[in-house]
């Protein structure tokens, strides 16, 4: 443990942060795995609703700093490629 306050004050706010950024990183994980769900199901407004929550909680990560906003974009893309090849089979 740091002797010093602005270490024990640094430590907390990394703890807080590492919560958060896992909380919004398994939010993205579980929203694109209902995507690809209901991409399979075959099911339109389903898979419009799943991509729109999807996208959000992406958008919010990469507003939060989770990760770079270019990410987030790649990581649409890449959701609406797949989905895209789901539908298509």
């Amino acid at each position: 443990m740091p002797q010093i306050k602005s270490r024990r004050k640094h430590i907390r706010q990394t703890e807080k942060r590492t919560l958060r950024n896992r909380r919004l990183k398994q939010e993205i994980a579980k929203s694109t795995r209902a995507v690809l769900e209901a991409a399979r199901s075959d099911a339109e407004e389903e898979i419009q609703e799943a991509i729109s929550r999807a996208y959000k909680a992406i958008d919010k990560a990469g507003q939060a700093g989770v990760f770079h906003a270019r990410r987030g974009d790649r990581k649409k893309s890449l959701l609406a490629r797949q989905v895209a090849e789901l539908q298509a089979e």
